[in-house]
């Protein structure tokens, strides 16, 4: 998934119109696949909360559904 930019610039440094282009680009990059993005978020939220209990019960009930249709 696409990362917001995170660099700041000297006041020297700044440009609006190049700050605004990089947010119009992330904003077009996260929002022409919003499925892309969806599973690609998903699916780290479940890896760093693979250890937790409940998401391990869960998980193995959910595989052992899909395996019986």
């Amino acid at each position: 998934m696409p990362e917001a930019p995170k660099t700041t610039l000297k006041p020297a440094e700044y440009n609006l119109a190049e700050k605004n282009k990089r947010t119009l680009q992330f904003i077009e990059d996260v929002t022409s696949s919003p499925d892309e993005v969806q599973k690609k978020v998903l699916e780290e939220i479940l890896s760093r909360n693979a250890h937790v209990e409940y998401l391990q019960r869960k998980w193995k009930n959910i595989l052992q559904k899909a395996r019986m249709k």
